[in-house]
């Protein structure tokens, strides 16, 4: 899934498909949001504007910041309580970014299909779908109204 936003790099991808497992980590049967490839549906959607590449940007520089100050290797390479502080640390000091990065996680995840599979969901089906017919009694109290216009 891209349109060629390709607006962050390797190691940022990395760092985010960690970050990502941490927010939502796998628990068999279900996998880890990072590992569903939510860093590249997060970077398609940072890529669409500018604000969100910018608050993208500047956040993901925070958290590589944050990581370097626990261990030299990264993000991924730190003890899930390392990670857990790491992130509470950039929620804390880039609550904007945090959010956004959060929402976009729950999106990039709540709407794979693997994951609806899972859940047990699935999109119904347009070809099934009836709509009851339309009570015209119910636009009565508007036409007993009148004309609430001028006419030009």
């Amino acid at each position: 899934m891209t349109n060629g936003n390709g607006i962050f790099t390797r190691a940022q991808r990395e760092m985010l498909t960690a970050v990502l497992n941490r927010i939502i980590p796998a628990q068999d049967p279900f996998p880890g949001a990072g590992d569903l490839g939510g860093a590249q549906v997060v970077e398609e959607v940072a890529g669409n504007t500018a604000r969100l590449r910018r608050l993208f940007g500047e956040g993901l520089a925070q958290l590589e910041i944050a990581a370097a100050r626990r261990g030299e290797a990264g993000f991924a390479e730190l003890s899930p309580v390392e990670q857990d502080d790491t992130l509470r640390q950039v929620e804390a000091e880039r609550p904007d970014f945090f959010r956004e990065l959060v929402r976009q996680c729950y999106n990039s995840y709540y709407t794979n299909p693997e994951v609806f599979d899972l859940i047990g969901y699935s999109l119904p089906d347009p070809a099934d779908y009836r709509p009851l017919p339309f009570d015209e009694s119910l636009l009565e109290p508007v036409r007993q109204r009148g004309q609430m216009w001028r006419p030009v």
